[in-house]
């Protein structure tokens, strides 16, 4: 993935400060190159930060028991007596763990990293990570590496450890050099040297360190444009800090599942609109047949408003008229519900009222839950059934049931 790496050193100071970057492609060439804002930067870029050696102190300190969450915040005051700022000035990102078990830490000036964020997200741009120069170079402690430019540099030692060099001269290595090889755990089998290029695009001459304890090999020129950044290269970009995940990075991997559903709900939202539109065309065209029915049996000066339920009503009065009872009726109503009435606990029963088709029951019941079996046993004995108000009794409770034939609601 292309990608946008910016330069930035200790005189980087705000958004209107000027800086390098490059634009590398997918394989890592360089496409282009120049120097500006961030404001000013191309756009549409994932945004990789390298940061001047200088401006990340390395440090080894040993922490208390907790995980990453708990040391946020007590990470500041640990690296405190090497850093000589308050806490609340230091942004600390925990490292490796070292052999005699202490962590290496790695710490910046909070308010400068957060400048360079702000000036990223005022811009516009991505910024995905933001790394030291010295964890862009893979060494180990056998073998070092330094990187010099004639007036100053950084040494990396390995696993996203270096420090920063101060001045030194043709044929006398920096102090800051000496001192950490003095310090070394153990005495590294050679030093790379690597040289950067002047103003005119030529290599410059690598200075002769005669006081070197151990040989110096002098390697490929220094270019943080074209130099990989591992994948081990640690993120300064965590905390408060830590980027937004990016939907661009796993999308390709969940494409061909999210496409798969979106198909499937897009053909059983088709296949349900479908279904629906089928039975409502159904429907209308039985509420036309019913309503043609109706009005050639009772003819055609009759206001029909539900002709289901002016049919069964008519009908009704009909075998009233004929000496027939209707399904309707009282006695019909009592004998499709007295088999489920009559299993209730004695005195459940507390009224009865009938009107126009409709059976009304008042019941008390000592459980919530034998409500709902009375209307299940009603529905299956072909009533329609509804439920009015519940009374909680505080021992039981009280409610009104209406029966009716079903098609009469």
């Amino acid at each position: 993935m292309s990608e946008l790496r910016v330069y930035i050193t200790s005189a980087w100071r705000d958004a209107d400060s000027i800086c390098p970057w490059a634009v590398l492609d997918d394989q890592g060439a360089l496409q282009q190159y120049g120097e500006a804002t961030f404001a000013h930067m191309p756009k549409g870029y994932d945004c990789h930060v390298v940061v001047a050696a200088d401006r990340v102190l390395s440090v080894a300190a040993a922490l208390p028991p907790g995980g990453r969450g708990r040391w946020q915040k007590i990470l500041p005051f640990v690296v405190e007596e090497f850093s000589l700022a308050d806490p609340e000035d230091n942004h600390v990102v925990p490292g490796a763990v070292l052999a005699d078990g202490r962590h290496q830490l790695y710490v910046m000036d909070r308010t400068w990293l957060k400048r360079i964020v702000s000036a990223a997200q005022q811009a516009g741009i991505s910024l995905r990570s933001l790394v030291s120069e010295t964890f862009l170079l893979q060494t180990d402690e056998k073998h070092w590496t330094v990187v010099w430019d004639g007036a100053g540099g950084f040494v990396a030692t390995g696993d996203n450890r270096g420090v920063a060099l101060d001045a030194g001269e043709a044929t006398a290595a920096p102090l800051a050099l000496k001192l950490a090889l003095a310090n070394a755990p153990q005495m590294p089998q050679n030093i790379q040297l690597r040289g950067m290029q002047d103003a005119t695009g030529k290599p410059q001459a690598l200075p002769q360190w005669q006081d070197m304890q151990v040989p110096v090999l002098e390697g490929a020129v220094w270019d943080w444009r074209r130099q990989p950044r591992p994948a081990a290269a640690l993120n300064m970009l965590w905390g408060e800090f830590t980027p937004r995940a990016k939907i661009r990075g796993w999308w390709p991997g969940i494409r061909p599942a999210i496409m798969l559903l979106l198909a499937i709900f897009v053909l059983e939202v088709a296949g349900s609109n479908l279904q629906w539109v089928r039975l409502l065309i159904q429907q209308n065209g039985l509420n036309l047949e019913m309503q043609k029915t109706f009005r050639r049996t009772f003819g055609d000066d009759v206001t029909l408003v539900n002709a289901p339920l002016q049919m069964q009503r008519n009908l009704a009065s009909l075998r009233h008229a004929a000496g027939v009872p209707d399904a309707g009726d009282f006695l019909p109503l009592l004998n499709r519900a007295s088999p489920v009435l009559s299993v209730l606990p004695a005195g459940s029963l507390a009224g009865m009222h009938y009107e126009s088709g409709r059976l009304d029951f008042d019941v008390r019941l000592p459980r919530r839950d034998g409500l709902a079996i009375l209307k299940q046993g009603l529905q299956e004995s072909g009533l329609a059934v509804r439920q009015g108000e519940l009374h909680d009794l505080g021992n039981g409770i009280a409610a009104r049931i209406t029966v009716m034939p079903e098609g009469m609601q």
